[in-house]
């Protein structure tokens, strides 16, 4: 046993010493990363190539003097900082527009007509690909409350129901105290209220920031009219 493991340590050794080792790591490590980035990025050319094409080119110049008990860690290294340096010069300006939508500032007073203009501008695509012109609201009231429930044109799922709340104050004025997607109670705790994406965040910010709607009254029965003019 002693001398097989003296055969695999010289072996080895001599592989480290001819460059061997690393032409073979090299050789995988191109191989296995161009893979791995073409099928988690096809739909993005321009970035899977940019990304290819750094990580290739380091590699290319650097393994020739790194040694075998370094490679582990040198090629870990590697791979973080190149996707990192690529993606920063690729999706940095992306990042930053989706960031200044998502944390965009709501108002502290709001038409009411606005709420349905936002729904058009999430939804409209999905109206579209279902051939609908409209896209449907449920509606009731009771007492100082008017409940709003948005039909999602594809997917029962994604509906969003928000409740209004006139808490004694000026006839007409309404903040949002429950907003309900899919039955799931967004604004009954945090936990809850990490579901808040998309157009239903739109209205969590409102109710976080418990912006004054006004002219409820006005779009009280209507749909949001989506067709082609």
């Amino acid at each position: 046993m002693k001398e097989l493991h003296d055969i695999v340590t010289n072996k080895i050794g001599n592989m480290v010493e001819n460059g061997t080792i690393e032409q073979l790591i090299e050789n995988k490590l191109e191989s296995l990363l161009a893979e791995t980035v073409n099928d988690a990025m096809k739909s993005y050319s321009s970035f899977g190539k940019a990304l290819k094409e750094s990580i290739e080119k380091s590699i290319g110049t650097s393994l020739s003097q790194v040694s075998f008990p370094e490679y582990n860690h040198f090629v870990s290294q590697l791979v973080v900082e190149k996707y990192s340096e690529v993606l920063s010069k690729e999706a940095a300006n992306n990042i930053d527009v989706l960031l200044k939508d998502e944390l965009k500032p709501v108002p502290d007073v709001i038409d009411a007509q606005a709420l349905l203009d936002e729904t058009k501008e999430y939804w409209e695509e999905s109206a579209h690909s279902e051939g609908e012109e409209e896209i449907d609201i449920k509606w009731d009231e009771s007492d100082s409350a008017i409940y709003m429930t948005l039909k999602h044109p594809e997917y029962e799922s994604n509906n969003i129901k928000i409740s209004f709340y006139n808490h004694g104050e000026e006839s007409g004025v309404y903040h949002i105290g429950y907003i309900n997607k899919d039955d799931r109670p967004i604004t009954s705790g945090i936990g809850h209220a990490t579901h808040a994406m998309g157009l239903a965040g739109y209205f969590y910010k409102l109710y976080c920031k418990q912006t004054k709607i006004h002219g409820l009254s006005n779009i009280y029965d209507e749909a949001i009219y989506v067709g082609f003019d």
